[in-house]
């Protein structure tokens, strides 16, 4: 008798498992921006993510599933990473998809470990890269190229690599059943002295033709009006990023002047900061970070910690920042942070 019942109980549930998978399966998938309540929404459903930044270039592909596993162990529902074009493009023409280079295997990944994604295509990324991710080859072509513009020689190779990349990220974004739930545009562009709108202009268009209109597409910029002033594009939702110790409310106020309703974004939360040759170790204390963190997530705000597993830059492909009388090498090693955001995570 008792095994009659079991092998009931266990039809009812493969009966209602099967009944609801085929609901799902004829529903069609969305993340979309709910204006009115300010927030995301997942299938229709109030979404907030807590996303790390980990870059597939930084760490080597057997140790991909790991970090991930410490991510999701930290309370992370989300990944974010850029799309390095010089990685993929080394020489003009010549591209490389594969082993650590195959961003499609990472994506795919994080989706089976329960991620959504949020990618940053560029094509100019900083990331404290060598040029910012965009190919040394292109001074080669035109050593007075005006990178980051409307200069057509410039944009000629762009489009060339977009007309490569973007058709490959299609299929991965969420609405299309795969991992990818925002896409951003360019980096910090309010940063750049060119503020050229029709460049960015270009880009739009040319993520919205290849991606379609049912994707977000966002941009990134400091959290103060200086900024946002240039790195504000119409038909792009505008994200913000800042550190720990940060004003919270002013940064985001900026971003209010800008996107008055959507859902409140750090895209850059910076639990730490980069180590430069030659000069001490970079060190932030948690508490500070911890503050931060909470002060944001009480305001109901989406935020990636930027980084969470810093990996390494391999070979040259490290960059420098500047400090208007030297310039300043970064190391290879870049910023990591598990162990301090487990630390967070699971002690406040």
């Amino acid at each position: 008798m008792m095994a009659k019942q079991a092998l009931y109980v266990l039809l009812l549930t493969v009966l209602l498992y099967v009944h609801f998978t085929e609901q799902k399966v004829g529903e069609k998938r969305s993340f979309t921006i709910d204006y009115e309540k300010d927030q995301w929404l997942k299938d229709g459903e109030p979404f907030r993510y807590i996303a790390g930044a980990m870059h597939y270039f930084r760490v080597p592909k057997p140790y991909w599933k790991d970090r991930m596993a410490k991510m999701a162990a930290a309370g992370l529902n989300a990944i974010q990473t850029y799309i390095s074009w010089n990685m993929h493009e080394p020489q003009p023409g010549v591209y490389n998809f594969e082993d650590g280079n195959d961003f499609a295997a990472y994506l795919q990944l994080a989706q089976e470990m329960g991620f959504v994604v949020i990618l940053r295509v560029g094509p100019y990324i900083d990331s404290e890269r060598d040029l910012g991710g965009l190919p040394f080859w292109l001074l080669q072509k035109n050593p007075h190229m005006r990178l980051r513009t409307n200069d057509p020689s410039y944009l000629q190779y762009v489009d060339r690599w977009l007309d490569v990349l973007l058709p490959k990220v299609k299929p991965l974004l969420y609405v299309n059943g795969g991992p990818v739930i925002t896409v951003q545009v360019e980096n910090e562009y309010g940063s750049y002295y060119a503020c050229d709108f029709d460049y960015m202009h270009h880009l739009r268009d040319k993520f919205r033709q290849q991606l379609g209109k049912d994707v977000v597409l966002f941009t990134t910029d400091g959290g103060t009006e200086g900024f946002l002033k240039c790195g504000k594009v119409d038909g792009l939702y505008s994200t913000v990023d800042f550190g720990s110790g940060s004003d919270v409310k002013a940064a985001f106020e900026a971003q209010r002047n800008h996107e008055p309703h959507g859902p409140l974004v750090n895209s850059e939360f910076y639990p730490g900061w980069i180590d430069h040759w030659s000069y001490k170790h970079e060190t932030v204390d948690a508490d500070r970070v911890a503050k931060t963190l909470y002060e944001m997530l009480a305001m109901n705000a989406s935020v990636t910690i930027y980084m969470f597993e810093g990996g390494t830059s391999f070979g040259f492909y490290n960059g420098n920042t500047t400090n208007n009388t030297s310039f300043m090498c970064i190391k290879n090693t870049f910023r990591t942070s598990i162990v301090k955001f487990i630390y967070i995570f699971y002690s406040y």
